[in-house]
């Protein structure tokens, strides 16, 4: 009897089922991950595997990047203690930094460009940092020119593409085109009196002349090529700088801001659109104006009567009549010592917006040559410097002094896109 009872006991004894998640569902929660989970959970079976390759669901989860972990991409200059110099480009939080703004960096040796073949940055977009590297061919200053793509996150690098040879120097570019979704790079120069502008389609291989600029993009008149990138910025596809037009020759001291406009390069159509800039800016500039990104619009900024440091925003993309006053603040206030009459680092004194907190009440600034940035909370207007160092890299070759390059930090955003 106890064994009849066991044996209708254990009939009636059913295994939980196995849940299946709705695709749709599955795909929801996994665009929210960060890019590191997700590489990891490659493996979990070949159809997320398949899922996580996917362009349509890269692109879902490049759209939700930025608001679950905006970062910027800090650049450090490290000087061996043996001939040559190498940057190293570090993905940091932004709200991170915003919070602790006194701390210690420990690069890893990964971030080293040293060993990418590699020794400038062009720029990032989507998640990708495009990188350059030239190379003298002979004594008459030709030079040969290549590229390579690489994507942090996913510790993925492109081959070397895009070769070309050119003389004297070349600034480099990168953005994406909206309109067939391929990523670009522009080339440009100013060379006797002369503008050149290359452009290659990714997947193309093939550099196509264009027309030249419609005016000179201020830091390349300026001869500031290493300042090239800061010229000029990538938003709503397309490449924009800050230039003058029909000027030759001037002093910076006897412009005006009306001379100043913003030329723009829209990578789809591959054409120029020219924007000025705001009507009640008037007046004669103090040290070199320039061009930035902040809160997703493109920013003019620019020093007033030596005392001043102020920011206009363009709140809807090519509308001139959307300029409006963001930020108005004294040198004073702000605790930079600046002095315009005399050149600094080869160039004149320029104090360069980065990039701001999530919330947009801190803008993060910094000036060129200077290795901290200054935290501006426009709620309460107080003003903070970083206390930031990089700590001393060590290799198999040699060890090496670290420079953090402010100046150079970019909006960043982690993303499963390819390199190839």
């Amino acid at each position: 009897m106890n064994m009849q009872l066991a044996k209708k006991k254990k009939k009636c004894i059913t295994l939980p089922s196995t849940v299946v998640l709705p695709h749709d569902l599955i795909v929801e929660v996994l665009s929210y991950l960060p890019v590191k989970s997700l590489v990891r959970f490659m493996s979990v079976c070949k159809s997320w595997k398949t899922l996580i390759y996917d362009p349509t669901f890269v692109k879902l989860h490049l759209k939700r990047s930025p608001t679950r972990n905006p970062l910027f991409t800090l650049t450090t200059y490290h000087v061996p203690r043996t001939l040559g110099y190498y940057y190293s480009v570090i993905p940091y939080p932004i709200s991170r930094f915003i919070e602790n703004r006194s701390f210690n960096l420990s690069v890893d040796p990964y971030y080293s460009l040293e060993d990418k073949e590699c020794s400038h940055i062009v720029g990032t977009c989507n998640g990708l940092i495009c990188l350059s590297h030239y190379s003298y061919i002979d004594d008459q200053f030709n030079k040969e020119f290549w590229l390579r793509l690489w994507n942090p996150a996913t510790r993925t690098i492109s081959p070397q593409f895009g070769y070309f040879r050119g003389f004297n120097v070349f600034n480099f570019k990168f953005g994406y085109d909206n309109s067939t979704g391929k990523y670009k790079v522009v080339a440009f120069r100013y060379h006797n009196q002369k503008s050149n502008v290359r452009i290659l389609s990714f997947g193309d291989n093939v550099w196509r002349d264009i027309e030249g600029l419609p005016a000179v993009p201020v830091h390349l008149h300026f001869n500031y090529h290493e300042h090239a990138a800061i010229g000029c910025v990538y938003l709503c596809g397309s490449l924009n700088w800050l230039a003058i037009h029909n000027i030759n020759e001037y002093n910076y001291k006897d412009i005006t801001v009306g001379q100043f406009l913003i030329v723009s390069l829209e990578l789809g159509t591959e054409t120029y659109n020219q924007y000025m800039l705001p009507r009640r800016v008037d007046g004669v500039l103090s040290g070199t104006p320039t061009v930035s990104v902040l809160g997703g619009c493109l920013c003019f900024s620019y020093s007033y009567k030596e005392t001043d440091f102020v920011i206009w925003q363009m709140k809807k993309f090519g509308v001139e009549d959307s300029w409006t006053q963001f930020l108005k603040i004294s040198f004073h206030n702000l605790q930079v010592e600046c002095n315009f009459s005399k050149p600094r680092m080869m160039h004149y004194f320029e104090l360069v917006p980065l990039f701001l907190s999530e919330n947009g009440d801190t803008p993060v600034l910094t000036t060129i040559g200077d290795s901290n940035a200054i935290l501006y909370n426009l709620s309460d207007n107080r003003v903070e410097q970083t206390k930031f160092t990089a700590a001393r890299i060590t290799t198999s070759s040699c060890s090496t002094s670290n420079i953090t390059c402010w100046y150079m930090a970019m909006d960043f955003v982690e993303s499963l896109v390819s390199t190839f």
